[in-house]
């Protein structure tokens, strides 16, 4: 009986803690003045110990902030320069592509060629041989037509000679290559002269047979003569004339050429099946089973840099 007597006083004292924390709230709501002065007393007194747990807690969240959130930022910046390094490298393909798709677009319709059968072919290898940079490889051989003699032009004129031809593989002298000739034309007054190559970055060069009195200018047009049984046909372009001067001994003119075709970025080229002899002015595609060159590739243990097998 006691201890249920003793219940009661707490009871009491928890139905009067209630009364006054229900009648505070009410009082608090509705903004009552002595009340308010309390919060703020409380608020004053709180305070400086906030800020001294600010001071203390704060420079540890800024901390652990820097920390792995300097890291998230660094993976980030290292995953956008990825992919921008990504897109610069597409751009560029792209750009090759598109450069790659001009040159044959160009090299299938070349204009000067008119109804003159030709095979278009890629330029597989580049200075050929003992550094020789005017004999070039490429991809089409007598099973494709190409004959040796034939003429190898781009979009813009004449860039060679057929000077070799496997089953599947040809070699081109480059039209600069110093032993290179070529009978030419002046457009403007048809006067007829050799045009040979002037070495590797040299330009051509016309020694003679221009009369001294020919009126000439810088930026004349120079052709291909086609004069009878050249192994290349009239009309194809050559170049410009770059510059010129007379040989007082032998009272005739000589001229400087620059070429018209883009030499030192060779892609695609024309193989022009072309043929003196034969009045279609086209060269016959090989019989794969009566040339000599049917079967095994003869490319087996020859020297590319002795394209004429004239050894050393």
């Amino acid at each position: 009986m006691a201890a249920r007597g003793r219940a009661g006083p707490s009871r009491f004292t928890l139905l009067v803690l209630a009364l006054a924390s229900l009648t505070l709230v009410t009082l608090d709501m509705r903004d009552f003045g002595p009340v308010e002065t309390l919060k703020d007393g409380a608020a004053d007194l709180l305070s400086p110990l906030r800020g001294a747990g600010d001071a203390v807690f704060g420079p540890v969240g800024d901390a652990w902030t820097g920390a792995f959130g300097n890291d998230d930022l660094e993976a980030e910046n290292a995953e956008l320069r990825a992919r921008i390094e990504e897109l610069e490298g597409e751009i560029i393909a792209n750009e090759d592509k598109a450069r790659l798709y001009d040159e044959l677009s160009a090299a299938l319709d070349v204009d000067f060629l008119a109804d003159q059968e030709s095979v278009v072919a890629k330029v597989v290898a580049g200075g050929v041989g003992n550094f020789d940079n005017d004999l070039v490889e490429i991809d089409k051989g007598s099973v494709d037509g190409v004959r040796e003699g034939q003429p190898v032009v781009t979009a813009g004129g004449l860039a060679g000679q057929v000077v070799e031809v496997r089953r599947s593989r040809s070699f081109v002298r480059l039209i600069s290559d110093p032993t290179f000739a070529v009978g030419i034309r002046l457009v403007v007054n048809d006067e007829i002269a050799l045009l040979t190559g002037g070495g590797e970055d040299e330009l051509l060069r016309v020694d003679g047979g221009i009369d001294i009195d020919t009126i000439l200018k810088v930026g004349m047009s120079v052709v291909t003569s086609g004069i009878e049984r050249s192994p290349f046909p009239a009309g194809i372009p050559v170049g410009r004339v770059a510059s010129f001067d007379v040989d007082e001994g032998a009272l005739e003119q000589r001229l400087l050429v620059e070429p018209s075709a883009d030499l030192v970025r060779l892609e695609y080229v024309t193989v022009v099946l072309y043929d003196p002899d034969d009045d279609g002015g086209a060269a016959e595609p090989a019989d794969s089973t009566g040339s000599p060159d049917a079967g095994t590739d003869p490319t087996a243990g020859e020297d590319p840099a002795d394209p004429d097998g004239a050894g050393g």
